[in-house]
């Protein structure tokens, strides 16, 4: 087989490369009976944002049911006394009445008031908030409950990795620490308060 110098040209595209390989006389060479010219096609290179987006959605799924979780640990010991099956009831909501899998009927939020009765005092979770900010009464502790899920649900930016069986809640005091909120609020504006935790 004689070797002969020949040169080779590249034109490199997003979604080809295009080559054709030429002789000192720059003529086409050929190889195996064919000449040496055609392109290769390929699809174009794609980012890793559709990657990173399922990613992070993963992320920020695995963080809200971390924030829920902890609320519900929260809440818990003071919730069970007075309606040992809230927790049970609420896991169930979103359950079609016709779903076999579905163990309680009936009122879902509450036992003692039908789901009817509150959603006609508060058609949608900001009516809870409003209700709970303004009006000066003691709230039954699941309607605080839901409240404050809602907001740590869709509002809550928990980037700690600490797992929450390193988080100590015996030593949690809310009312001490509501006290010293409201203190600090009336030190900030003693004219505007009605926004005091009770």
């Amino acid at each position: 087989m004689i070797k002969k110098d020949y040169n080779l040209g590249l034109d490199i595209g997003a979604t080809s490369v295009g080559f054709a390989g030429i002789d000192e006389q720059y003529d086409p060479i050929k190889l195996k009976g064919k000449t040496v010219v055609g392109v290769n096609l390929f699809e174009e290179g794609k980012t890793a944002a559709d990657r990173r987006g399922f990613r992070t959605t993963r992320r920020r799924l695995s963080r809200r049911k971390w924030r829920l979780s902890l609320l519900e640990e929260f809440f818990d010991p003071y919730i069970t006394p007075v309606d040992p099956t809230f927790f049970a009831r609420l896991k169930e909501s979103n359950l079609s009445p016709k779903d076999n899998n579905k163990n309680f009927s009936g009122s879902l939020l509450f036992s003692d008031i039908t789901d009817q009765k509150f959603y006609e005092e508060c058609p949608t979770i900001y009516h809870l908030w409003y209700a709970l900010m303004t009006e000066n009464k003691k709230f039954d502790l699941r309607a605080i409950f839901l409240a404050i899920h809602h907001m740590i649900k869709y509002r809550g930016n928990f980037l700690n990795s600490t797992p929450v069986a390193h988080f100590d809640t015996s030593k949690i005091n809310f009312a001490s620490d509501l006290n010293e909120l409201n203190s600090l609020y009336l030190n900030e504006d003693p004219n505007n308060i009605w926004w005091i935790i009770e």
